[in-house]
Order: C-alpha cells, then structure tokens, then sequence
C-alpha cells in the first residue's frame, strides 16, 4: 500500500512541478500545496486543502498562509504555457476542438469579488455567479477532454467586453497551440451567432456548429427558417449511436446551404433525426462529398458531450461550486488548478500505465464497463492519497546556506 501511495503522490508532485518552472521557489511550493490539497481533499475549500496537507503547524496558520498566496498569485501566464507545453504531446493533426461556456453559481454569496448575474446551466434562469470559458481537446484514444484553456470571469470586471472575446481569446490560444496543424472547432447552439461564424472564417477555422431554431438560412435562392428547411429533408443515412450512455437510432441528411449575412460562402447542413423530439441542425464549413463525410460531422458534434462531462467532474468530483475564497483572484486560481489537474488526470489514462488499475480498484464503483474513466479515476486518487500521512513537506527542497555571513560582534 505504502508503494501505491508513494507513486499516486509522485505523479501529483511530478505535475506540480512541470506546472512551475521558471516560477520562484516560495509560488512553486504554494502551487503543490494546493494541487495536492485538492488532489487528496477533493474540495476547492482552502481548510479543507490546508487539512489535506498535515502540516505540523496548527491549521489556522496554513488556511491563512494558503489564501494569502492565492489572492496575490499573478502568474498565471507562466502557470498556462507550461500547462501547454505539458499538452503538446497529445496534439495531433485533424482533432477535434470542444468549446463551450460554463458558470459557477454563488446564490448565497453577498461578499464575493465580482459577482454578476450569470444563465444558471443546470436549473435555468439567472443567478449571481460567474462565467468561465472552456476549451478542450479529445484525447487521441480514449476521447476524454483534456483542457488547453480555462479562463473565469466576470461581467463586472472594468476590462469586460464581452463573453464572444474571451472566446475569441481561447482560440487564438488554440491556433498557437496547434501551429500549422488541422483542428475541428465544434460549438454548441449558443454560439450561432455571425460574430462567431466570422471570426472563424476570418481566420480559416474548421466548424461543427449546432444551429438555433430562429436562424434564416438559403437553399437554392430561397431563404427558409432552419426548422422548415429540417422538416422538408427526412434523414436518408442510419447511423446507430451511444449519446451521454444512452442508445439512439439516428437517420441524417444533408443539403448545401448558404446564409443571408454570408452570401459568398458555401455550408453545409446536417440534420439529425432520433436524438429529440426535434431534429438537430448542424453548420459546417466543411466540405461534405461522401456518407463517411457526413457521420464524421455527426460524430464530431457528439464527441462534444465530453466537455459538458468535464464540467460535471469539476462541481460533481471537486465542488467547485463550493469554494469559499472571497477574491476573484483566488477564485480564478483554484477553478485553474482543478481544470489543469484533471486535464492531468485525462492524461494519465490515455497512457493506461498499470499504476491506473490499482487506482480504479479503490473507487469501488458499481460498474465495471465506464468509458468515462474520470469519476472513477477521481475517486479512487483520493481514497489511495487518503492514508497518506505526511503530505508533501518532504518534497520541499530547503535551502540551508553554507555561508550565511552572519553579523558578529566581538565580546
């Protein structure tokens, strides 16, 4: 057991380590108490990571220490490149590039830094909270997100614009990531929007697009709503598919379309019958000239559902929703901190080393058939990092002087 520990924990350390360089000693030894802290505690709550550390100083002293370094930590450009550099090996030519928004909702809160009003995914309507945008890829083999960019904020910033630039900041990201390799930009319907579809086409951006209802859209010449232009092509390809553990039995077509606002450019668009009571409408600036095609558009909006998984994992796995600091500053640290630990995590699986097996044993979990390993492997890291007595203060490099050019006065 003591070997399971010691390896789950240097994996934790290794992370950590990678996640500073090139930062000062005192911010890299805060970043691996907090990245193990929550690791171990599986909370976003600064006593309960200062508790998962088992310092030998009493408690109040490490919650003090912990947020006082998080409230003035301001590498997070340093923090993020060398995250990236971590997933560069898993970015391959022509994947698929998730983006989506997600909130982090304070209903309670009154003394938060920046709260704002934000759209509350999970019961609808608006709360006071946060917004934060997220982009990921799909591991090669596995299919689990791995996030390349995370950012929180909110409407009540003095630098604010809009939520459409920081997404456009998120793929700018991308593009740099990438270099001169093909990607797949795929969106959910709240960005169908022509600010968004011309940023895209301004830099030369393959997309998958899910369309909204009010969209006008032209076919031969004539402008139709989206929904009267679904209804007049019934699917004529089947496709059988697993959509969030569920089975569905899809039919699909596809038409060449142009839009009002871009009447110079061809699309393409995919309807999807089976899924809902309505059909789904996709937008694509691909080209489509064969049935394999046209499932790949498919498939490429239905790998989609991961990112929405991710989010899950972080309020579900590490409460996010919980966290208590106060200052947006530290807020935006912890939400970084988790997202890059289970881009960390996704990481470790798609390598399936055998350490993973003894990981998912102590997750005790019901099912043994999980394509989505993340809860399992979440779980069973914390029961494993739970026996864990002594924390990470033995990894702490001290530096005694040899030569400390002590001041003495003679007697």
């Amino acid at each position: 057991m003591r070997s399971v520990i010691f390896q789950s924990k240097r994996e934790i350390v290794k992370f950590s380590n990678q996640l500073t360089k090139g930062l000062s000693k005192p911010v890299a030894k805060f970043i691996l108490d907090m990245v193990y802290g929550v690791a171990k505690g599986a909370s976003p709550i600064l006593s309960d990571i200062s508790r998962s550390l088992g310092e030998e100083v009493p408690l109040s002293a490490t919650i003090k220490r912990l947020s006082r370094n998080a409230a003035s930590f301001n590498d997070f450009i340093k923090l993020d490149q060398n995250y990236l550099d971590l997933v560069q090996s898993q970015v391959e030519d022509d994947m698929l590039v998730m983006v989506d928004n997600s909130d982090i909702t304070k209903p309670y809160g009154e003394q938060f830094e920046g709260l704002a009003r934000v759209h509350d995914g999970s019961k609808g309507g608006t709360e006071k909270g946060y917004l934060t945008t997220n982009i990921t890829i799909a591991s090669p083999k596995t299919k689990h997100p791995i996030p390349i960019y995370s950012h929180l904020f909110s409407a009540e910033e003095t630098d604010f614009v809009s939520a459409n630039v920081e997404t456009y900041k998120g793929l700018n990201r991308v593009k740099r990531l990438f270099n001169n390799k093909r990607y797949t930009v795929v969106m959910d319907r709240g960005y169908d929007a022509n600010d968004i579809i011309t940023f895209l086409s301004t830099e030369e951006t393959d997309f998958i697009m899910r369309l909204t209802d009010k969209r006008w859209i032209k076919r031969k010449g004539k402008a139709y709503k989206v929904p009267e232009l679904a209804q007049r092509h019934k699917g004529k390809i089947a496709f059988d598919s697993q959509i969030k553990g569920k089975n569905y039995h899809l039919k699909i077509s596809h038409l060449k379309v142009t839009l009002p606002s871009f009447p110079k450019q061809s699309f393409y668009m995919v309807i999807v019958y089976g899924y809902g009571k309505k059909p789904m409408k996709l937008l694509t600036n691909k080209t489509i000239s064969s049935k394999a095609a046209v499932l790949q558009i498919v498939k490429g909006y239905i790998t989609r559902w991961r990112i929405e998984e991710l989010f899950r994992v972080q309020k579900q796995e590490y409460g996010l929703e919980k966290v208590r600091t106060l200052t947006l500053n530290s807020i935006r640290l912890i939400h970084r901190l988790i997202t890059y630990l289970l881009g960390h995590h996704a990481m470790r699986i798609e390598a399936a080393p055998l350490l993973n097996e003894i990981i998912y044993q102590r997750a005790r979990c019901l099912r043994e058939n999980v394509k989505f390993q993340l809860y399992r492997y979440i779980r069973g890291l914390t029961a494993i990092l739970k026996d864990d007595l002594v924390g990470v203060r033995h990894y702490k490099h001290i530096e005694h002087r040899r030569n400390p050019g002590q001041l003495r006065l003679a007697i």
